[in-house]
């Protein structure tokens, strides 16, 4: 019987962290809770209309430890604008030099792996792309388009 609790347990822990809240919905990670007014849906990537793409600009060691420049962008190819975007980061690929504003920039943190447009451009309109950055430990994270409202 213990095995068996333990098993739910495990199972339970598992399932909660795999997937997040959209609307009455709940996604997996790499989806994106898409809402348009109306009803919430969960889509892969967020198809064509929002890419999030990201590349190392600068890399370098300090004490034997590796350190990556990241620049992101967000590109809306329509056919609506977006807003309320919300980046996740798949857990443990987001790793910070510190946790000092000078290593992420341009974006504002909602939680230890979420970020969000900042209040100064809360929309990315049909064909504007939006760019931020940060500086990771090692490798670049997994980021992923967790959430945009159409408008």
């Amino acid at each position: 019987m213990k095995i068996v609790f333990a098993l739910f347990v495990l199972m339970t822990i598992a399932l909660s962290n795999a997937h997040y809240i959209c609307g009455p919905n709940f996604c997996n990670p790499n989806y994106s809770c898409v809402f348009d007014g109306h009803n919430h849906g969960c889509i892969y990537g967020c198809g064509e209309m929002v890419t999030l793409t990201q590349r190392v600009v600068n890399e370098w060691n300090v004490d034997s430890q590796h350190f990556v420049q990241v620049q992101v962008s967000i590109t809306n190819h329509g056919p609506h604008n977006v807003n309320n975007v919300i980046i996740g980061a798949a857990d443990g690929t987001l790793n910070l030099r510190d946790q000092t504003s000078g290593s992420i920039w341009n974006i504002q943190c909602l939680s230890s792996n979420d970020f969000t447009l900042p209040s100064a451009t809360p929309t990315i309109n049909v064909g504007q792309t939006f760019n931020f950055g940060y500086i990771n430990k090692n490798c670049m994270a997994n980021l992923y388009i967790k959430n945009i409202h159409l408008i």
